[in-house]
């Protein structure tokens, strides 16, 4: 079940990791053609203004879901004889908050290298229009 469990949360995570990776590598193309930033220092500044609150709300919504997906498990031991700083001390809760946390630290990694790469990327390119996300 603890298996199950983790694979889920990976799952997630490569799922959030995919938004906010192709989300801020948009943001970095938009930006050169809107802004027409020329300059990569200029451009990749301000990627990272857009991307900081990007990743503030990917945060926000990963605990959102790993605390919705664990409500159940939380309801058990809440109805148990149990205190409360027994229960948030359990392993398995400590695991999810561990999770968590690993989570968010890929996602703020993830934009700062994904602006970069897209700054380098698009560096030598004139004003085209890049498409990195299709559908």
């Amino acid at each position: 079940m603890k298996g199950l469990l983790l694979a889920g949360i990976i799952i997630g995570t490569l799922g959030v990791l995919d938004d906010i990776t192709v989300s801020q590598a948009s943001i970095v193309s938009e930006l050169k053609t809107a802004a027409r930033l020329k300059n990569p220092r200029k451009l990749y500044s301000s990627a990272m203004r857009v991307g900081r609150d990007h990743i503030a709300s990917l945060v926000n919504t990963l605990v959102l879901v790993y605390t919705g997906a664990s409500l159940p498990l939380l309801l058990l031991f809440i109805n148990s004889d149990q205190t409360f700083g027994r229960v948030i001390n359990l392993e398995i809760i400590a695991d999810e908050v561990v999770r968590t946390l690993v989570g968010s630290i890929g996602l703020v990694l993830a934009v700062p290298i994904t602006t970069a790469l897209a700054v380098y990327w698009m560096k030598g390119e004139k004003d085209k229009t890049h498409s990195f996300h299709s559908h």
